[in-house]
């Protein structure tokens, strides 16, 4: 009998399943389905989980997806962290024990947080172990479970996003392509950039995608949102089919230097490796001229996803609907690959063991349950013998009173400690979980006797939204900086500061830190009131600026700080994206551009010189081997890579630390917001 599997992309505006049967060495697609997430509210008041939810409850019910059905879901890379770990040789037995003593080296969060997996890398060296590592965060893995738990979908896997392109990869196209390519799947937030060699892999999210094209052709031609995805999606049929292209070019030559970027460090890594070619996956690879200039950029041979070979087409489906989908359905692909346990695949699975627990429980309890009478009959049987043999029927009964009392004592005290149920007070505790309050709009006082003005405004940002805001907003400050021809050039430094520890600073050139101060307000002796929370997220970048005989490191310091925070490149763009999400979000209607003026913002932008503070002044003035794994790829002008153009041993740099935080603070309930005032008047 055939074995069947489903596999299902949780996606950020949509759910893409697909189902895949195996049988005698073959495999065939049986059925597919792509669910809107605005279907079930999404972008209408309906959170991202309760919306995913609505949508896996759907695709179950269509489809008749089963409990004990093989199924894997995905987990996005940029929710995950990857490594290549080199070990020992050890016995079988031996190797979790000895990776997991190594992962706590090797992921920067506790190890007792996480969920883990691994993959033995098959390769012909005795003296040395090599695996795929891979992470997450516990809690997120949680909300997964969590949400397929909502829409009463049992699952057996959770693989991440991009190692299911790897799947489908390693499955469908040819072994000159799947042994060294880099793939990439352009989404609308996001571009997953999956580096495949023989067996490695390598994953980094890149913050340019889909929207970043968007926002480009609504500057260009001054076109609504709507408008502006509708002349992306359909740009060869326009009659000005060039300029369209035109304006597509600078996102896109960004996401062509994030690609040098991730294959530079990956070389650097791993001498031996040879990449040159890439497959393009994802409804962005569909764009006008994106193949072709790809292949300009880059000088690597482009394949672009195309209808399944290996993968055969069963009756039930229609072909046209795979032709027209099969790009943004490669994760699904891979992961359903991955339930069929084919010898290619990547193995990784990051679902809590102590899920896999409660199914083999689940299985254990159903046959009792499922016997009917007989086992109901037996069990009262029992009892009536347990009753007579401890001393009768009044001694049992003395005994369910007195627990009965105990239990009833228990609720009583646990209510009492409850908030009311008040689903205003309910509203603002979940509202605080995502999201928090990232300007203010100030009290509009009247402007004439018929105006009776507004009240202060708090604007608000989705707290899973910020850190891709500061990312792009800071990137896009730099990219634009370099392009301007500064004095010096600036490169991206892999800098590591003095008195900071951890794998990952030793591999990129930025870091993300988010810290969160969860308080309870208007509470009245333990009841009332409702959740609220401070989250301070701050995203650092190190550049290196190149020095010359005539320029030291205080004058290209000074300059590049100039530029971002004092002409304000760098703190108008992060205001501009702040607006660009209010509006997006509905909170900006009936806001004139004169009220947009006096929005205050929660961010602030720093640009710290701190190569003389870490290094001191005998070294302060740093080579290119103090910036850890460059490989001489800077932030991207348009064209080519720069690099530097004496040898890079003669080249000397100062470093500059560009610091941008945005503050999401409490969303308070009314009354309590008033009360906080009164008591500050006091």
């Amino acid at each position: 009998m055939a074995k069947t599997a489903w596999g299902i992309e949780l996606g950020t505006s949509s759910v893409k399943a697909v189902k895949l049967s195996g049988d005698r060495g073959g495999v065939s697609l049986e059925d597919v389905a792509i669910i809107a997430l605005a279907d079930f509210g999404l972008g209408a008041g309906s959170s991202h989980q309760d919306a995913t939810a609505g949508a896996l409850n759907e695709l179950r019910s269509s489809k008749g997806i089963k409990k004990g059905d093989e199924v894997f879901v995905s987990i996005s890379g940029q929710n995950t962290l990857g490594r290549i770990i080199s070990l020992p040789p050890v016995a079988k037995e031996r190797v979790r024990e000895t990776i997991e003593n190594e992962a706590r080296s090797q992921i920067p969060i506790k190890l007792e947080e996480a969920v883990w997996d691994f993959q033995i890398i098959d390769e012909e060296d005795p003296d040395e172990l090599r695996v795929n590592l891979y992470a997450a965060k516990k809690d997120v893995v949680d909300q997964i479970v969590d949400t397929c738990d909502m829409a009463g979908l049992q699952i057996t896997g959770i693989q991440v996003a991009p190692l299911g392109i790897y799947n489908y990869i390693k499955y469908e196209m040819d072994d000159a392509v799947s042994d060294a390519c880099v793939a990439i799947d352009i989404g609308a937030d996001n571009t997953d950039v999956v580096i495949i060699d023989g067996q490695k892999t390598y994953v980094r999210v890149v913050p340019v995608a889909g929207n970043d094209i968007t926002k480009a052709l609504r500057a260009r031609f001054k076109l609504s949102v709507d408008d502006a995805e509708n002349l992306k999606r359909r740009a060869h049929k326009s009659k000005d089919a060039a300029a369209v292209f035109e304006a597509m070019k600078p996102p896109l030559k960004d996401m062509v230097g994030e690609i040098y970027r991730a294959v530079g460090f990956y070389k650097s890594q791993n001498e031996d490796a040879n990449i040159n070619q890439l497959v393009m996956m994802g409804n962005g690879s569909k764009l006008l001229n994106i193949k072709k200039f790809f292949e300009q950029q880059l000088q690597y041979q482009v394949h672009k996803v195309d209808t399944p070979v290996r993968v055969s087409l069963a009756r039930s489906v229609d072909p046209t609907e795979v032709q027209n989908n099969i790009q943004s359905l490669t994760v699904a692909i891979g992961l359903a690959l991955q339930g069929l346990e084919l010898d290619e695949v990547n193995t990784i699975n990051l679902i809590p063991p102590e899920y896999i627990e409660g199914q083999a429980l689940a299985k254990i309890r159903t046959p009792f349950f499922a016997a009917g009478g007989i086992a109901a009959a037996g069990g009262i049987i029992a009892l009536l013998l347990a009753i007579l043999s401890t001393g009768g029927v009044s001694t049992v009964i003395g005994d369910a009173e007195s627990l009965k009392a105990a239990a009833t004592a228990r609720d009583a005290e646990v209510k009492s400690k409850q908030p009311p149920d008040d689903e205003a007070l309910r509203a603002y505790s979940l509202r605080n979980l995502a999201e928090g309050v990232a300007a203010v709009l100030p009290e509009q006082k009247p402007k004439d006797e018929e105006d009776t003005g507004t009240p202060a405004r708090d604007l608000t940002a989705r707290a899973n939204e910020a850190p891709g805001i500061l990312a792009r907003a800071t990137h896009e400050a730099l990219a634009e900086y370099a392009a301007g021809n500064p004095r010096t050039r600036v490169y991206y430094a892999n800098y590591k500061p003095q008195g900071l520890t951890g794998g990952l600073l030793n591999t990129t050139a930025s870091l993300l830190e988010s810290t969160i101060e969860p308080n309870w307000v208007g509470a009245d002796e333990g009841t009332g009131g409702h959740f609220v929370a401070k989250r301070v997220i701050t995203y650092r970048v190190w550049i290196a600026s190149e020095l010359t005989s005539s320029i030291g490191q205080d004058q290209a310091h000074d300059a590049l700080k100039k530029k971002l925070v004092d002409d304000g490149l760098l703190t108008d763009r992060l205001k501009d994206a702040l607006i660009a999400e209010f509006t997006a979000t509905g909170q900006l209607e009936g806001v004139s551009p004169q009220e947009l003026r006096s929005l205050k913002f929660n961010t602030s932008v720093i640009v710290n010189q701190i190569s003389n503070l870490d290094y001191g002044a005998q070294k302060s003035e740093l080579r290119i081997g103090d910036l850890i794994g460059t490989s001489g790829v800077t932030i991207q002008k348009p064209g080519r890579p720069v690099r530097p153009s004496r040898k890079s041993n003669d080249v000397k740099f100062g470093v500059s630390e560009v610091s941008v935080t945005l503050t999401l603070g409490p969303i308070q309930e009314p009354k309590a917001a008033d009360a906080d005032a009164e008591e500050a008047g006091e």
